[in-house]
């Protein structure tokens, strides 16, 4: 799957990359996801040969037609070389992994690992069920790289399970911050967040100078974390808390600077550090 591919997904999908095929106890990969969620979680085979599996959240139901259905998280499978140069927007926005390329590169097997059937479900219910299923195949698998299609970020297999005590929004993978050099712009920067959008809300962006990029990830990842908690509760005019205590930045409905052509919340630093026209 491009880069390109991945701009419009608005599911949870994740890559497990391996350099050889793995054998896995499925049972026991739904054993453990059903202690992870302390819940009932069904499997089922899909049919034909390409292995690939569905695990039933039999809790959350979802109106389909004429009748329920459970929420479902799939785990498909697909063997072959991969194209590396199809992963560069995720290898130049995965700065906690910098040998991420060479992780990639000798990939020959992959699991993707998605969601059906959730979109009615709220983003929290969406994104503890999937990781859910999502924990337990690393953790039985041990693939060499994920790659989040959805946050658009290539996560070390480790660093993923350190983080699993945190709630699956705050874990590694389910949000990215990117960021990016504005050419000839007198030191203009932008920074945006990806993960979001694939739960129906705003993602942020930032376009700034004379700020420290790591405080202002820092802002982007609070404003992201809190309108996964709370919901589209933003809007327009509204003001969020700056680097500094005392410092708001005003909230605007904007078109995305960087691509996948989004809707966004821009957030303003004000005089002297906002860079860039807005609306």
């Amino acid at each position: 799957m491009s880069s390109e591919a991945s701009d419009s997904i608005k599911v949870q999908l994740v890559e497990l990359h391996f350099t050889k095929e793995r054998d896995c106890d499925w049972s026991a990969v739904r054993r453990r996801a059903e202690s992870i969620l302390d819940g009932v979680v069904d499997a089922s085979e899909l049919p034909g040969d390409d292995g690939a599996r569905l695990f039933s959240h039999v809790r959350h139901q979802v109106d389909s037609s004429d009748r329920s259905m459970p929420a479902l998280t799939a785990i498909l499978s697909s063997r072959g070389p991969i194209d590396i140069e199809g992963y560069a927007g995720e290898i130049q926005q995965s700065w906690g992994f910098p040998a991420c390329r060479d992780a990639l590169t000798p990939s020959s097997h992959m699991l993707l690992v998605t969601e059906m059937m959730t979109g009615p479900l709220s983003p929290s219910q969406r994104c503890k069920s999937f990781h859910g299923v999502l924990q337990s195949v690393v953790e039985h698998t041990r693939p060499t790289a994920l790659v989040f299609r959805h946050s658009q970020q290539v996560v070390e297999p480790d660093a993923y399970l350190a983080t699993v005590h945190e709630p699956p929004i705050r874990r590694r993978g389910s949000v990215n911050i990117r960021f990016f050099n504005i050419l000839d712009s007198d030191g203009a920067m932008l920074m945006d967040t990806r993960g979001l959008h694939g739960f129906g809300l705003a993602d942020f962006q930032c376009h700034f100078r004379g700020l420290d990029p790591n405080e202002v990830s820092r802002v982007l990842f609070d404003a992201a974390f809190y309108i996964f908690e709370t919901g589209a509760v933003i809007e327009s005019g509204h003001t969020i808390a700056g680097i500094k205590p005392d410092s708001k930045w005003t909230c605007q409905f904007e078109h995305s600077l960087a691509d996948p052509g989004r809707a966004v919340i821009d957030l303003n630093p004000g005089h002297p550090y906002a860079a860039g026209k807005r609306r």
